[in-house]
């Protein structure tokens, strides 16, 4: 093993020869009489630990220690003084940054400990500094964006890859906290919350403003920085920029809900097209001969019978069909399919007012058929999970995007219960309103109501 290299300067003679007689077989000892030739030996000799009087002329064992720093800032700093010189160690951790104060004169075991010591400190600093040297390579080199931020969310370290997607010249990101970047402030404290309360996260999803305020979707993960004391000293957060992802699993959600929809459309057809058609001219059939049938009171109590069969059986056929996709919707558009809705569903103890604009735009099928949907949706839980006798819906639309209020007069539930979420269907409104990259803002309150804000941009045909 390697002895400890040692450095001791004093400007007495015989305090050099002491030192080196006591301790020249367990470290590795140069000497100086003068801090100008403890500079000399510093710039020739890898140094581990510097002991230095503090009583020296010339130049103190402080004021030495405070001009190596900038050169020689590894090597673990041991100061000789007197007892009485208590003012020079306090001088000396403030300005010197000194490891450890020893009184002459000094007890030869507890300067071996002190050294020891001193050189374990020296061996975890040089670690560190690797360690440092490693992760600001990596720091650098990544082509993911990473920045670091302080506990109040201002941005104080980034890399060049978090300068080249966040930055610019008029709006530097040295400039910026995780407020200004993160376009849901909700978001922002939610990190900030999450690195206190666990340490780290992943997978964290939100939308940042890269530059030139272009919107992106970001999957964040982070980690809490921490001193010796555990003490937060800032966080780390790596970005992924998942734009063109979102953008992909979008088109293939909408693909997914258009191809859906074709299905449901085509069903819809053959049955009112075909087994319809069959059933009305079945009924037909059967009129005419209940008009030309002979007295049996036998064939006159079927042919009563069955054509209110057929006429139930028709009418739960043109309900199925609506319900799989209303005609009116493919022919007329939005608003006449909403109306045609309300009447049907409307009855003396459950009544829909509808609002709307009379100008309303052309959009495309698939979000019209989205939009029915949802109201669809939304009236179905309001009659049979939330005892509703009343559902408004107001649509309006300004020259950005359709807006979409729906609310009932209901018994309201607990937005927060998973489970419930589950039940009423809400995930497949999400699903259709992520698909178009619309925004939903829900409240439902016990006994009030529940109410849902449902904006789209707008998609024209």
């Amino acid at each position: 093993m390697e002895k400890i290299k040692v450095l001791y300067i004093d400007d007495e003679i015989g305090n050099l020869n002491a030192f080196k007689a006591s301790f020249r077989r367990q470290f590795d000892i140069q000497t100086a009489i003068s801090a100008d030739e403890g500079y000399q030996i510093l710039k020739k000799n890898p140094i581990e630990v510097v002991i230095s009087d503090q009583r020296m002329p010339g130049k103190s064992g402080v004021d030495f220690f405070e001009s190596i720093l900038d050169l020689h800032p590894n090597p673990i700093r041991i100061l000789l003084t007197a007892y009485s010189d208590i003012d020079a160690v306090i001088d000396a951790i403030n300005r010197g940054r000194v490891y450890r104060y020893v009184t002459k004169p000094w007890d030869n075991y507890d300067l071996k400990l002190t050294i020891e010591n001193a050189y374990h400190l020296y061996h975890l600093k040089e670690q560190n500094n690797k360690l440092n040297i490693k992760y600001r390579k990596v720091f650098s080199d990544s082509s993911d964006p990473i920045i670091l931020f302080d506990t109040k969310g201002r941005i104080i370290d980034f890399n060049k890859a978090a300068t080249n997607f966040i930055g610019t010249e008029n709006n530097p990101i040295n400039m910026l906290s995780i407020n200004n970047i993160i376009k849901d402030k909700n978001d922002a404290q939610q990190i900030i919350k999450k690195l206190n309360t666990q340490g780290m996260f992943t997978g964290f999803e939100c939308q940042i403003y890269g530059k030139d305020n272009e919107l992106k979707n970001c999957l964040l993960s982070a980690n809490k920085i921490t001193n010796s004391y555990g003490e937060i000293i800032s966080y780390q957060a790596i970005i992924k920029d998942i734009t063109e992802r979102s953008k992909m699993n979008q088109l293939l959600l909408k693909k997914t809900i258009e191809t859906q929809e074709q299905e449901r459309e085509r069903i819809s057809r053959d049955l009112h097209d075909g087994v319809g058609q069959s059933l009305a001219a079945i009924k037909l059939h059967f009129e005419s001969l209940k008009a030309n049938h002979n007295q049996n009171k036998t064939i006159d109590n079927e042919l009563q019978t069955i054509p209110v069969i057929l006429k139930d059986a028709i009418q739960d056929l043109r309900r199925i069909c609506f319900n799989t996709l209303p005609l009116v919707l493919q022919e007329y558009g939005l608003v006449k399919a909403i109306e045609e809705l309300k009447s049907n569903v409307s009855t003396l103890d459950f009544k829909i007012n509808f609002n709307h604009k009379h100008e309303f735009p052309a959009i495309t099928k698939s979000l019209e058929i989205s939009i029915f949907r949802i109201i669809q949706e939304f009236i179905n839980n309001s009659i049979k999970h939330s005892d509703a006798t009343e559902v408004i819906i107001d649509l309006e639309n300004n020259s950005e995007h359709i807006i979409l209020n729906l609310r009932d007069n209901g018994i309201g539930f607990n937005i927060n219960d998973l489970e419930l979420f589950k039940g009423h269907g809400l995930k497949n409104i999400q699903t259709r309103i992520d698909s178009f990259k619309g925004k939903i803002e829900m409240n439902s309150v016990i006994d009030k109501g529940t109410e849902f804000d449902i904006a789209f941009p707008i998609h024209l045909n």
